[in-house]
């Protein structure tokens, strides 16, 4: 295991603090977050670390990113703003981690046509923060260029399907304000929490074909109305055993086994 500088440990110390009292697993309790994703990767992921290429969006300060480049995996580590972004490249070039790139993107914007194929996609604290309308084509995209595993770390809505609405800023709110509230969207006034059972069927709709609920490695002080979850993009099955089901949609199998 690789030592970081007393530098990088208090920067990811502080993670998260931003959002105040009360926040779940912020600062050090983050770390059972990194834990499971750490153990997710090394599970589930179709190679070893260093055989990765790993796309980290949303990196923030690059917690998943360094953790992940240490393993020997090259990672690519985008997000929108560059404030802490830029505390954890620097954290990067100090420890000799040439594997980890950090850019300033828009992550909306990833696509297999301008990034390449990643074994790893990592959607962590980001999908609660799209707009409705932005949710699928996303998931799709992240299809498109994910070859073996997406996590995504995401708040879900407690109440009926598909979701809810949540403000992440005020109608006139310039540019600039929007910008500057670190914990929420870029630009998006209105996100768009989906309920866990409308989440995965975004996933599914967008081409995964298995969805996995992540319980351990387990994550003391996790919300009631967060999940982790494991999309992976393989080819739907065909069954002889029951043929019926093979060229039916899901909505279709729904249908006909109420009755």
């Amino acid at each position: 295991m690789s030592e970081l500088d007393a530098e990088a440990l208090e920067l990811f110390a502080r993670k998260g603090l931003e959002a105040g009292d009360g926040a779940p697993q912020v600062g050090e309790a983050n770390a059972v977050k990194v834990r499971r994703v750490m153990q997710l990767v090394t599970d589930l992921a179709p190679r070893p670390f260093e055989e990765l290429r790993i796309l980290d969006l949303g990196c923030g300060e690059g917690v998943y990113a360094i953790e992940a480049g240490l393993r020997g995996a090259e990672v690519l580590a985008i997000d929108a703003r560059t404030e802490r972004m830029e505390l954890g490249d620097a954290c990067a070039q100090r420890h000799g981690l040439v594997n980890v790139t950090f850019r300033q993107e828009d992550a909306r914007a990833v696509s297999a046509a301008t990034h390449g194929n990643f074994q790893v996609v990592l959607c962590l604290g980001l999908l609660y923060h799209l707009g409705e309308e932005e949710i699928l084509p996303f998931l799709k995209r992240l299809r498109d260029l994910c070859e073996g595993l997406l996590l995504v770390d995401t708040v879900v809505s407690l109440g009926p399907d598909p979701g809810h609405r949540v403000r992440e800023h005020e109608n006139d709110d310039p540019p600039e304000v929007r910008r500057a509230r670190l914990l929420r969207s870029i630009d998006t006034t209105f996100a768009f929490h989906l309920t866990r059972d409308a989440l995965v069927r975004a996933l599914h709709d967008a081409g995964f074909s298995s969805v996995l609920e992540c319980h351990a490695p387990l994550e003391p002080g996790k919300a009631g109305d967060r999940v982790t979850l494991a999309a992976l993009p393989g080819r739907r099955v065909a069954i002889s055993t029951y043929p019926w089901v093979n060229d039916l949609s899901e909505d279709e199998i729904a249908a006909k086994l109420d009755r």
